[in-house]
């Protein structure tokens, strides 16, 4: 099915055309990109915009509008009226989703007037965001019952489809308003960068409004992928991340294999690895960059006189590790992976030997409130060996506590670095 795109193109990459082709195609359909407006941005300011000449904008849309079956469009930013009048011309009659971008997420205006962005909403489906829903209603929104009654206004006083205002600004709340019907979607704050997430929302709800989903089940759609573009959204663009889930399954994918070959690697160690086998198990994790964990479901356990895991390779198969390597990849990213050992004093005194930075801590000095709080041991044990460090730790340990076993956890950048860490201090 084809989506035709409407919109402004960003150069700094996080929002506009990109996004929107990016998000179209993760969702399964064909992006039919038409550009209207050119912005000179970097994710800290807009430094200006060319919008391209209404004709221009009109033959995009006609030379793709006759051979494609369009099932849906989505439209972000006009620039001016003329555009405005143009794409309303052109699209009428087909399911739109218009987004009436006015301002950039810094601040910098990007459409000529109000009016220019009404153009386009008789006959939409509009999403709108807080400042945006206010613009267009004329009422200040503080709660989820304004956002109701802009989203009720709006719709009345400008023949629009459906409404959906966004609750990013507010509540996390977004309030569908459709047929004389309410809808809310309650959302939850999501660590991350959100410049784009107007532009994947909307292009989102289209995709999946051409895929056939009735509008409130499309709308809890986009909200939910546009969470999952935002918790992996990327540090080098600061925007949100619409091909997140392609990304993460080929991160999984990958990772499953590496972490696989690596527990081959260390079962050939056999009789040497086994009297270095906690009485609670070895494991080895590994994580993707998306800060996924994978090991070994069950462990690795002695076996006679040599080692063998006791189930396959998963994610999230031990809380133990992978709280210890996502707390030392708030450090040092680098760090991928990590396997833990029983402690002995010539291991740790072999791995100094080897130049390895070595570092501990000791489980009687953590604090009461860490014990008392749930799942806080680990973490704290890595942030103080880190600290005692003074830089990247390749192995820490501890020396145990009561009911507690005495361990050695070995970190590496890869699978086969720990691997080879552990070779070497069992050879």
């Amino acid at each position: 099915m084809a989506v035709l795109i409407i919109a402004g193109l960003d150069t700094g990459g996080g929002a506009g055309l990109k996004a929107d082709i990016e998000t179209v195609s993760a969702l399964g359909e064909h992006p039919l990109p038409v550009l209207t407006s050119i912005t000179y941005q970097n994710p800290a300011e807009v430094r200006g915009y060319h919008i391209l000449p209404p004709g221009v904008v009109r033959e995009q849309i006609r030379a793709v509008k006759g051979h494609f079956e369009i099932r849906a469009v989505k439209i972000g930013m006009l620039g001016n009226g003329k555009v405005a009048k143009i794409v309303a011309e052109e699209t009428g009659g087909l399911l739109r989703v218009f987004d009436p971008v006015m301002e950039s997420s810094t601040g910098a205006k990007l459409v000529d007037s109000v009016d220019s962005v009404k153009t386009l909403i008789p006959g939409s489906i509009v999403t709108p965001n807080i400042p945006e829903a206010e613009a267009l209603s004329g009422i200040k929104i503080r709660s989820v019952e304004d956002m109701k009654e802009a989203a009720r206004i709006i719709a009345e006083g400008l023949e629009v489809e459906a409404v959906v205002v966004k609750g990013g600004h507010l509540s996390y709340t977004d309030v569908l308003y459709w047929k004389g019907k309410f809808y809310e979607f309650p959302g939850e704050m999501v660590e991350g960068f959100t410049h784009g997430t107007g532009c994947a929302f909307s292009s989102a709800l289209a995709a999946f409004l051409a895929k056939g989903f009735k509008l409130p089940e499309a709308v809890e759609r986009a909200k939910r992928f546009v969470e999952g573009s935002i918790r992996f959204s990327k540090a080098e663009a600061r925007a949100v991340n619409p091909l997140w889930e392609l990304e993460r399954d080929a991160h999984r994918w990958r990772a499953r294999e590496e972490l696989e070959e690596a527990v081959g690697e260390l079962v050939k160690l056999g009789e040497k690895l086994n009297p270095h086998i906690p009485e609670v198990g070895t494991n080895f994790a590994l994580a993707t960059p998306f800060n996924e964990v994978f090991a070994v479901k069950g462990r690795i356990v002695r076996y006679g006189k040599t080692v063998k895991p006791v189930g396959p390779v998963e994610l999230n198969a031990s809380d133990h590790l992978r709280r210890a390597l996502l707390k030392m990849r708030e450090f040092y990213p680098e760090v991928t992976a990590v396997l833990n050992l029983r402690y002995s004093e010539e291991l740790v005194e072999k791995a100094k030997r080897l130049g390895l930075v070595v570092s501990f801590y000791n489980r009687r000095e953590e604090p009461e409130e860490v014990k008392r709080a749930e799942k806080g041991t680990m973490e704290w044990g890595i942030e103080s060996a880190v600290k005692r460090a003074g830089k990247r730790p390749d192995l820490i340990y501890h020396l145990g506590d009561w009911g507690k076993e005495p361990m050695v956890l070995i970190f590496g950048r890869n699978t086969k670095e720990v691997v080879e860490r552990v070779e070497h201090l069992l050879g």
